[in-house]
């Protein structure tokens, strides 16, 4: 499967524009990609009637899309609408429109495999930017930037790389072990003196093939540890210095 396509639309949600604008690049997407399924996520089916989104849609693709049906789009493609709790795997080899899009909303679509693309249009202003530097999006309106370096710290980059390669990434910290590991080796950052990089550490995970649930432990875990009030003991851990060195060497 080719790499998933992001853009962003950070317009007002309210305007039927927007939501034209959100078909006009799903069409570019499916036709690049060479799929027809299109998904229209939004939190609940109830968004789907009686909301500036059920106006967009139209009575009759509204009333379709709430039960469960699929509305043909012009250009061939196939809409339906889905939630949370109803989309898992079926969204392979489609399209999605994420709209009133929020942290959680994106970070459920981190947590899916083989979808061709995404829009996502934020509900509130600026919601969606950390997942837009996460993947280096395509926003609307914007000249395509460089890639965001998440953390440019090299020496806790290779320590997380390190911490990447030794834990079982399907069960995430769910492992004591390797929740265990984690803790130490952000706890021997802490020590040496590196700055907190919890308000971009799930981010830099996610983009590591990290689970979303399991990047928000782990994020949760250095604002723990970056909160202690003063720097923690290494005496209990098994060679932090060698270890410290190894990640100062890129090793």
């Amino acid at each position: 499967m080719t790499k998933t396509i992001r853009v962003l639309l950070p317009l007002d949600s309210q305007d039927e524009q927007t939501f034209g604008l959100a078909l006009a690049y799903t069409e570019k997407i499916a036709t690049t990609a060479g799929v027809l399924d299109v998904i229209l996520l939004t939190h609940t089916r109830a968004q789907l009637d009686g909301t500036g989104l059920s106006h967009f849609l139209g009575p009759a693709a509204s009333k379709a899309l709430t039960k469960g049906k699929t509305v043909n789009l012009a250009w061939g493609g196939k809409l339906r609408g889905e939630t949370m709790k109803t989309m898992r795997y079926q969204a392979r080899s489609s399209v999605v429109i994420a709209y009133y899009a929020n942290e959680s909303l994106l970070d459920f679509l981190d947590g899916l495999h083989g979808i061709a693309g995404v829009v996502a249009v934020p509900w509130v202003p600026g919601e969606a930017d950390g997942w837009a530097a996460r993947w280096n999006t395509h926003i609307h309106g914007q000249e395509k930037q460089p890639p965001k370096v998440l953390i440019d710290d090299p020496i806790v980059v290779q320590a997380l790389e390190t911490l990447t390669t030794i834990i079982n990434l399907s069960t995430g910290l769910g492992h004591p072990r390797d929740k265990q590991m984690a803790n130490e080796i952000l706890r021997i950052l802490r020590a040496k003196g590196h700055n907190d990089p919890s308000g971009t550490i799930k981010s830099w995970a996610i983009s590591h093939n990290w689970s979303p649930s399991a990047a928000s432990d782990l994020e949760a875990l250095a604002k723990k540890v970056w909160s202690l009030k003063s720097k923690p003991s290494l005496s209990g851990f098994h060679d932090p210095e060698g270890r410290y060195e190894r990640w100062k060497a890129g090793s």
